[in-house]
This record gives C-alpha cells, structure tokens and sequence, in this order.
C-alpha cells in the first residue's frame, strides 16, 4: 500500500522540475518555499513569497507578490566535482515531501564523473510553529574515497525576480559574530523591507570564510571527511518584514530584533526545531484529516495532499491578506486574491478553523470602502469588489492581455469590469459563515454593511426592460468566461436576488433583536431609504426560467449558438485547446463552455430547483463544457450527487485530482491550483458527506461511491465538534456537547448532545 502522506518523484527529470517545484511547496500561511533543488538547474524556477508583500515594478508592469532572496541554493563540491546530477550517474534518486510532518527529503546515490559515488540526503522545512523560521539539513557520505575533501557555498542570494522583473532595492547585508548572516532588501514601491537572517553549522570542525558579491552575501565551507564518515550541516534562517503585525504599531527596530532571534536559536538543532513544528502540524491533522476506506488508495492521497495545500497556502495569522489563485507556490496569477477564496476556499476553513474563515471575510471589509470607490468611479452604487485584488483591495486585473507578436497589439481584458458575480459570490459566503458559526457580532459589525453595498449595488446596475416588465443586468461575464458580453446570465441574476433576499432578513433580524443596533446603523447606511428599491429588485428582477425542453438558458443567447465536437478537447492535456482552432469572438458564438454556469448555480441553490430540473441541464451543459477551469470537475461532482448519481460523481472527483497530481507535467509550473484543491474537500465533504446548513440548520444527506466502504471526518457546527462516520449501513455522528444539536439526516429530523447512531 502506498503511504498516504508521501507526494514522491523516484526519477530525476529536469522538465519536471517545475511541477514538483509547485507540489512540494512547504509553507505555513506566511511564508512559502517552492520546492526547487539544493543545486541549481536551467530549468527549475526557485520561489520563496510572503503574503501580503506585494509590489508593482514599474511602468506597464502589474502588482504581484514578490519573489524574496534565497535560502536554499547549496553549491557543493566533492573532491573538485560540482556536484550536479546532469553530470555523473544517479544511482538512486529519491524526492518526496512528506505531508504529516510537512518535510521535503531528497535522497540521492550519485556517482561523481571521477567515478567516486556519494550518498547525500537533503531535508528542509518551513516551521508552523514559527512562522518566521525555515531549516535546511544536508547529509554527506563518501563512499569510495579515503579522504574527501568537501566544499560547500550558501549564503542569501537577493537576484531572484518574478520572469526577470526585479522587485527589490538592496539596502544592506553583513555578518555579524563571523556567524550569522543579515540582508535586508526593499521593495522598490511599496517599500516594505524584508529581513532575512541565516547561519550554518556542522557536525564537525570547518573552516568558513564569508564573501560578499553583488545582491548576494555567501559563506563558504570546507571539511575533509573519511570514507563513510557522515557530514551533516544545517543551516537555520529567520524571515521578518516591516509589514508584519506585530512591528505596525511599535517602535521594534526590526533589524535588531532579527539578529537578536536568529542567535536564541543556535542552541536548537535542526531535528529539534523540526519536532515543535510536526507538534503544530499534528494538531492540524487530528482536527482536519478525512480517513477513506476506499478500493483506490490514491483517493486518500489526493486528499491529504488538498488538505496540506489549504493548510500552508492561508495566512490564517492577519487579517490584511488573502489567498491567491496559486496559494504561496508560483507566480501565476500574480498572487492575486479572486472570487476562489469565498466560493472554493472558505467553506473549508469554516467547517475546521472558523477563525480563519472570519478573517479571509474580513479581508473584504478592510478593503470596503476601495470597493465602494469602484462602483461609483462605474456610475453604480453600493461596493463592486475588484475581480483581481492585491493588499489595498484596489483593482489589479491588467487591461489587456498578452502581446499579439504578429499584429504588436493587445486583447482586452474585461474580467475587471464585467466578471461582478463577485460582488454576490462575497454576498453568498457571509451568509454562509453566519449560519454555519451565528457569529452575530461580526454580522452585526462588518456582515450586514457589506451585505447592504452587494445588494445597493446590484439595484444600481440592473436596468428596467419594457419587454419583459422585469429589471435584467446586461453585459455581464459568468463563472463561465468563454461567454463574454451577455445579458442576463443565469449565474448572476439568481445570486443577485439571493443577495438583496438575505440582507432584508439580515435587516430586519437586527431591528426585531437589536433595536439600538439599527438605529445606529440606519443612521449610517441610510438603510429605510433602500427598503423599497431592494423589495422592488427581488418582486422585479428577471430570472432565466426552463425552456419548452426542460433547459434554463445560461444566459440571454446561450441556446441559439453554435453546436460544435468537443471531443478533441476533451481528450487533450492542452488547457484552453480550442483557442488554438478559434479566436475568442469565434468561441463566444459557440455552445462551448469552459467550465458552467449552471452547474455552479447548482451548487450554491440547489435546493431551489426541482430534482429532474438539476438532472436534465447537468447533462445538457455537461456536453458542452470542457473543463477548461480548474474548478468545474469538483463541481459537476457534487451537482451529479443531487440526482443521485454517485457514478458520475466519482469520475468527476477523480478528474479533478488529477489537475495538479496527474500525468501532465507542466500544469503546475506555475504553482498548484488552489481553488481545485479547496473543491476536492468540498466535493467529499459536501458531495459524498452530504453536509449542507439550510437557514442555519445541519443536513447530512450523504451518497457514497461503490469505491468507498467508509468516510471519516470532523467539522464544526455552530461551536460545536462533531465526528462523523458514514458507511453504506449506517452513519454514527458525535460530539461532547452541552446541549442538543437539532439536525437533519437523510431529511429526518433528529437531536444530538454527545452520541448518534442511525441505520441507514
């Protein structure tokens, strides 16, 4: 069987470097470390990222999160011989990142061109215990030669950059005590300084010397060793920024306080510090893990490598930032923060870590009032969230898209200002996290103001249509953007009526319970003065309906485009494929979906449509989508589970696993997909698990594969821990409770204060 907790490589490929670069990151939510080998090959990208630490390089140039001094490059010869394993023979290689202790290893058998073999094991860590902390150890054995005479280089190496743009001033670096090394680097415009300290030590007598050289300050080692003699060296380092929490609001001069930290930990060994990280890591994994008894053991796998993703990719420690589209693992997507946090990314953390689900929400209530300066600057009221956001909540999509080489012009990017159903997607998941948590202080003090401006919003930009007696939204792109510049898109409109349904009930809950509440907030908000425009909107807005055939139209014109064979595309390990055959305008005329609208409507209203109607368009729109999106196959799982087709919904989940661990070895050079990983938990926990609040109630209606004997899990609900097993006999839920929990399974009602067991 293999190991559940192991994402492995056991063959040395340098084009595949980049891919496991992204896979193996370590992190802890501040800090991550791309996976990129000791040694340096053409072909790997090295990345090390700090959330929150964004900057824009210069003219034409985009805000993105910046790629930081190294701390893991090691040159290391071995009587002479760089080693470098394009050079010389691999007689064993061995990579793999172990998830339960979050510690990448490397194991290697190589033997020098001289024909001298060595065995060197590489391990490292980023610490959860300290956020600030990460530690490399390196294992050297001579197996052949007497004596061996060991070179070794290190240091802080500050000319990384993000695709060759450099994002940093080098403001000083030195060494302290012939010991500890410090470089401090700056943003070039937003002027956050970086600190980084570091320091190497062995297990033997070495000699060291320090250099210094343009953006990069080096040690270096030598050792002589006997044969079969071991060598180990470990190198120990500290990151801090001026950014960080807890330097904002005192007079800690930084630079002091790094060097003073980073020399308390000389005393601790690698191993040591190690240990006090798996003890964080530990607590994680009692109240995180999913068990799976199931016939395919990769299904745990994939599900433990989505629950590291989560874990390491959220800066659960401020609530100033957010999570990018590839976590803390790549420059894709610039580091940018999309609607994937509150849809895909935040029911995890609000099952688990409520906590951290607040503070991703409040993330978007820090960041309200830039919001609110986009809606207007459109002519709308009420806040439009920007569809690309960085640290200031500003609007950070570029305006246009990459070069056309032949015609020296670009195409336009409409994503900013038409992609709004982020403005309901943010709606959406604050009424979630009140009726999973009844968090009524934060509705009471962010919630309701951002419900009121998504709902101020969505009256300001619908028009009134004569034809139809009804008020439609025009000029719109869905979760689906193959479909550019469409009326009325399904998606939309309904997410827009559950937004303004929601905050009146929000409303007028706060007025029954909180007389005072209200009074102070409506002299705030102005809230009377929007009553009877949000009644109008909800008795008004225009809601596509099913056609004569049973099928609701995606959006205005959907159902009269073009029908084309998507098999090719289907069948291709080319994302975005069909642009190779059409141009854009050509794929917006055409019944081809990248990922449907309908199906994630689906998903967040289900209950809001009859069973065959779900059934009936999840086929229809199925065909036509290519699952272009990382975030569709997760989806159309758990959709197909609403009409009780656990099949389809098994092929799904197993698709959607594959997106960063399958065959394809470049879909995450550019670092994994996170959202796909936050819709792997959902697709379990949701999808097969069942698990739903209605209205602030717990429904468990679960659906389990013929591959899956059990499921095992924990959530939280409403401050209370519940263990949930569910098997095909029976499901046995609970909890240590001071009170009962009224819930519903399988649609019946039921009572739990400490144990529940039901025959199914």
């Amino acid at each position: 069987m293999k190991n559940k907790w192991i994402i492995e490589e056991r063959q040395f490929l340098s084009e595949s470097l980049r891919k496991y670069e992204a896979l193996m990151t370590l992190g802890n939510g501040y800090l991550g470390l791309r996976a990129a080998l000791e040694e340096n090959y053409e072909s790997q990208c090295r990345g090390f990222y700090i959330s929150g630490t964004y900057n824009r390089a210069g003219l034409n140039e985009v805000t993105e999160l910046p790629n930081i001094a190294d701390l893991t490059a090691f040159e290391i010869r071995l009587n002479g011989e760089k080693f470098n394993l394009m050079r010389g023979i691999i007689h064993d290689y061995k990579l793999y990142l172990d998830m339960k202790k979050a510690e990448l290893i490397r194991e290697v058998l190589w033997e020098s061109p001289r024909n001298e073999r060595f065995k060197l094991t590489f391990k490292r860590f980023v610490s959860l215990s300290n956020l600030h902390l990460l530690s490399s150890k390196i294992i050297i054995q001579s197996l052949d030669t007497d004596i061996c005479e060991v070179k070794i280089k290190s240091g802080i190496d500050a000319r990384q950059n993000n695709s060759g743009v450099q994002h940093f001033h080098e403001i000083e670096k030195r060494v302290y005590d012939d010991e500890y090394m410090q470089f401090i680097q700056r943003t070039t415009e937003t002027g956050i300084d970086i600190y980084l300290n570091s320091f190497i030590r062995a297990n033997k007598t070495i000699i060291k010397s320090f250099s210094v050289e343009r953006r990069k300050l080096l040690e270096e080692i030598e050792i002589k060793i006997s044969k079969d003699e071991i060598l180990e060296l470990e190198k120990i380092s500290l990151v801090y920024t001026s950014l960080d929490k807890e330097f904002i609001h005192n007079d800690v001069q930084i630079k002091e306080y790094s060097l003073k930290k980073i020399k308390e930990l000389h005393g601790l060994s690698y191993d040591e510090l190690l240990n006090k990280s798996i003890m964080k890591w530990d607590e994680f994994w009692n109240k995180s893990e999913i068990k799976i008894k199931s016939e395919n053991e990769f299904d745990n796998l994939a599900v433990n490598f989505s629950l590291y993703h989560l874990m390491i990719m959220t800066p659960s420690h401020d609530n100033r930032f957010n999570i990018g589209a590839k976590g803390l693992t790549g420059e894709g997507y610039k580091g940018h923060v999309f609607w994937d946090t509150e849809i895909f990314l935040l029911p995890f953390f609000l099952y688990t870590n409520p906590q951290a689900a607040k503070q991703l929400l409040e993330y978007r209530y820090n960041n309200l009032n830039e919001a609110r300066k986009k809606a207007s600057s459109k002519g709308y009221r009420g806040a439009l969230f920007p569809w690309e956001s960085a640290l200031d909540g500003k609007e950070e999509t570029p305006e246009f898209a990459a070069m056309n080489i032949k015609t020296g012009k670009a195409n336009r990017v409409w994503s900013a200002e038409k992609e709004i159903h982020i403005v309901a997607d943010i709606a959406y998941a604050i009424i979630e996290y009140f009726n999973v948590t009844n968090d009524t202080e934060f509705m009471n003090s962010k919630g309701i103001e951002m419900l009121l401006e998504c709902s101020k919003f969505w009256v300001s930009r619908a028009v009134y249509d004569e034809v139809r007696d009804k008020y439609v939204i025009k000029d719109v792109i869905g979760p689906d953007e193959y479909t550019e510049h469409i009326d009325n898109n399904t998606y939309t409109n309904y997410l827009s009526k559950y937004t303004v349904i929601k905050t009146i009930q929000q409303l007028e809950k706060i007025k029954l319970e909180n007389k005072e509440l209200y009074n102070s907030l409506n002299n705030k908000l102005k809230i009377e003065d929007e009553y009877e425009s949000f009644h109008t909107f909800i008795e008004k807005i225009y809601l596509p309906e099913e056609n004569e055939d049973g099928i609701i139209p995606q959006d205005d014109t959907f159902l009269s485009k073009k029908i084309i064979d998507i098999k090719k595309y289907l069948s291709s390990d080319l994302k975005q494929g069909i642009l190779k055959d059409y141009t854009r305008d050509e794929v917006v005329n055409m019944q081809v979906l990248k990922q449907s609208d309908l199906v994630m409507l689906f998903y967040l209203l289900g209950d809001e449509f009859l069973k065959d109607t779900v059934e009936k368009n999840w086929y229809y729109y199925e065909s036509k989508t290519i699952h272009d999106s990382s975030l569709s196959m997760a989806i159309h799982a758990i959709v197909a589970l609403k009409f009780g087709n656990s099949k389809k919904a098994y092929k799904c989940f197993e698709k959607a696993c594959l997106i960063d661990l399958g065959p394809n070895m470049n879909s995450s050079d550019d670092g994994i997909h996170a959202a796909s990983l936050g819709s792997i938990w959902l697709s379990v926990i949701k999808g097969f698990g069942g698990v739903k609040e209605r209205n602030g109630v717990l429904y468990i209606n679960p659906l389990l594969p013929k591959e899956w004997r059990e499921l095992e899990f924990t959530i939280k609900f409403r401050n209370k821990d519940l263990s949930i097993i569910i098997s095909n006999e029976k499901i046995k839920i609970s909890s240590i409770c001071d009170s009962f929990l009224e819930l519903y399974v399988n649609e019946k009602k039921y009572s739990l204060k400490n144990y529940l067991e039901i025959l199914l």
